[in-house]
């Protein structure tokens, strides 16, 4: 397991989830602190879903202590690109758009496209099948795109 990356991963993950870089920092070191204490968690080549479930339970944690985190400036997880304006244009704008989507649904698109997690993955995360997991992605996808194109509001 490559640490950078899937720290990098973990760090996007939950900054999505918190909208607090040092929260999201805190929580992605407790995280690894926990799964490397954890004397329950047997080798079963599947460590970065037992990673997201620490973390995801740790966000929710944090959620129910602070309902009033601060939404900091997105471009602080932004990687290269052509251009850094737009790349924070971009980034404003899907952020926006995620925002819009239904909890559970903002969760599968955040993992499987930000945190490159596989459907099955995803699904033994959140304790759904992953045809469940794939039903909600593309019906995610699909109101992503919607609000993208400035259709949609908070409906489902």
């Amino acid at each position: 397991m490559d640490l950078k990356t899937q720290y990098d991963k973990l760090l996007r993950y939950c900054y999505m989830k918190t909208k607090d870089r040092f929260t999201a920092e805190d929580i992605v070191q407790e995280t690894f602190l926990k799964f490397w204490q954890s004397h329950t968690y047997e080798d079963t080549g599947r460590e970065m879903a037992y990673l997201y479930t620490i973390a995801r339970n740790l966000c929710m944690d944090e959620f129910r202590k602070n309902k009033d985190l601060n939404i900091d400036d997105y471009s602080e997880l932004l990687e290269g690109g052509d251009s850094q304006e737009e790349n924070v244009i971009d980034s404003i704008a899907v952020t926006t758009a995620l925002e819009k989507l239904p909890e559970e649904l903002r969760e599968i698109v955040i993992l499987r496209y930000m945190s490159d997690m596989s459907n099955a993955d995803i699904g033994k995360v959140l304790g759904i099948s992953r045809f469940s997991v794939n039903r909600r992605l593309k019906e995610g996808l699909k109101l992503l795109k919607k609000y993208m194109e400035g259709e949609g509001g908070n409906d489902r």
